[in-house]
């Protein structure tokens, strides 16, 4: 199973309309395209934030001549970090946008946790 945040958009959702949903854990697309996937995203400074570092890096260990395997090994560890923190950002960017995290949803897979939510909020107004 996996778990999902649901957030609603600024004055509620329209008829028909569906929440965002953010998946819980680890996001693969940021630890593979990193700063490309923030830019996606229109996550800008945490774009420019990713620029930065990798450039950081690659500047610090080249000034201390470092190996390739340490080269890789410090390319790993920022790759890792934005994956483990890509979903985060995301969540932050809809609260900025003024969506609110409106319910928790755990599912197989997105179009299941759409339906889950969608069960739960017909069920409330019941």
């Amino acid at each position: 199973m996996k778990i999902y945040t649901a957030h609603t958009p600024p004055g509620g959702l329209l008829p028909g309309g569906e929440p965002a949903l953010v998946r819980e854990g680890f996001c693969w697309p940021a630890f593979f395209l990193g700063f490309f996937w923030a830019l996606w995203h229109r996550l800008w400074l945490v774009a420019l934030a990713l620029f930065a570092a990798s450039v950081a890096i690659e500047a610090g260990l080249t000034a201390a001549g470092a190996d390739p395997m340490t080269r890789i090994a410090a390319n790993l560890g920022l790759a890792l970090f934005v994956g483990v923190s890509g979903n985060d950002w995301m969540r932050g960017r809809l609260a900025r946008l003024g969506y609110r995290l409106t319910d928790i949803v755990a599912a197989r897979g997105r179009d299941a946790a759409f339906r889950r939510w969608g069960d739960a909020q017909a069920a409330s107004l019941l």
